[in-house]
């Protein structure tokens, strides 16, 4: 079992990776925030209960992830290989 520091670092790294990460990872970013708040009895819904609903926690948890990785400044393109620049390979 683990102790609640190990579960709050946890879920503070799932908040700054999810930073990193592109949008296709938020919902499961979100998923694994919200099972660990209720862990540690911030949520009074088990996460099975509150998927889908309406208003859920899991939403605005998504939410609040996409709003920190927009904030998040871009990484640089990356450069083009030969084929892109050219449309084939140069010779």
């Amino acid at each position: 079992m683990k102790t609640e520091k190990e579960i709050r670092d946890e879920s503070r790294r799932i908040r700054e990776r999810a930073g990193a990460l592109s949008g296709f990872w938020v919902p499961e970013l979100a998923a694994a925030a919200y099972a660990l708040e209720w862990a540690l009895g911030k949520r009074e819904s088990p996460p099975s209960q509150d998927i889908g609903g309406p208003d859920s926690a899991h939403g605005r948890l998504s939410e609040s992830l996409v709003k920190a990785a927009e904030r998040r400044p871009s990484l640089p393109a990356r450069r083009q290989s030969r084929r892109n620049r050219a449309g084939a390979f140069a010779e």
